[in-house]
């Protein structure tokens, strides 16, 4: 085990001194596109990877992965739910629904890395998924009606594929300071299309047991009368299958992982 760390470390310390490894963060902005986009908003996320540049002839390459985690829903709502005997109940209802990726990359600069700005395009494949849970509350009645199962999760995913182009730009640009190419202002634009996905339509989950919609399916809890001990169901919020679309902007600081000479 020793021998194996030992190992990995001189790995690392050699690919860091080649400088052909490069760190790689950024904020992502998700814009759902099509059918997805009359559903739920944009996706914010956080994204991080890694970029390995190819030596030689073939430096303006690089291959690498990345994995993002976000939101696109926070939210709670009062919802009042009428029952058969003419009565009603309040209960908060809390959404929360996210967004995980993980994908293998590769990107192509357009100039080599001695220029202040430097274009890029990129190709992705990878995961998507997206899961939300939906918690109901107690209501404040004793003696009102319960949600048998307070917690719902709805979880799916697709495989994707990712394309667009981008800008590398040394902040080095605006002092005019020798270009060194460690730290880099990432800029990018692409276009994410996948499978189809089940999520819940977080647009309208106002007044979701009313809701009837054809493209819809309404995700139904079973509540349980205290007083009466029967069982019935409640829309809480609306379940959509689309195709992932979406367009994506970035903008992110890249860092390669040697020294400060170039």
């Amino acid at each position: 085990m020793k021998s194996i760390s030992t190992l990995l470390l001189g790995f690392l310390f050699f690919s860091a001194n080649c400088q052909q490894w490069k760190f790689a963060n950024s904020y992502s902005l998700g814009i759902p596109k099509q059918d997805m986009g009359k559903n739920i908003q944009p996706a914010h996320s956080l994204q991080v990877g890694v970029l390995y540049q190819l030596p030689g002839a073939l430096k303006r390459l690089s291959a690498g992965f990345e994995v993002g985690i976000g939101m696109y829903a926070n939210k709670r709502i009062d919802q009042t739910f009428q029952f058969d005997n003419n009565t009603s109940t309040v209960l908060p209802v809390d959404y929360s629904s996210n967004v995980f990726n993980a994908n293998i990359q590769a990107r192509f600069n357009l100039l080599c890395d001695k220029n202040f700005i430097i274009p890029y395009i990129n190709a992705k494949g990878g995961l998507y998924n997206f899961y939300s849970s939906v918690y109901i509350g107690d209501p404040e009645d004793d003696g009102g009606c319960h949600a048998l199962e307070q917690e719902n999760i709805i979880n799916d995913k697709t495989m994707y594929w990712s394309a667009g182009g981008g800008l590398q730009i040394d902040p080095a640009i605006i002092s005019k300071n020798k270009h060194s190419g460690r730290v880099i202002i990432d800029i990018s634009a692409n276009t994410i299309r996948g499978g189809t996905l089940n999520y819940i339509n977080t647009k309208h989950l106002l007044d979701a047991q009313y809701i009837s919609d054809p493209d819809g399916k309404p995700l139904n809890v079973e509540f349980i009368n205290v007083s009466t001990q029967s069982i019935h169901e409640h829309t809480v919020a609306q379940v959509y299958t689309s195709p992932l679309r979406m367009l994506e902007f970035r903008a992110g600081i890249t860092v390669k992982l040697g020294d400060k000479s170039d």
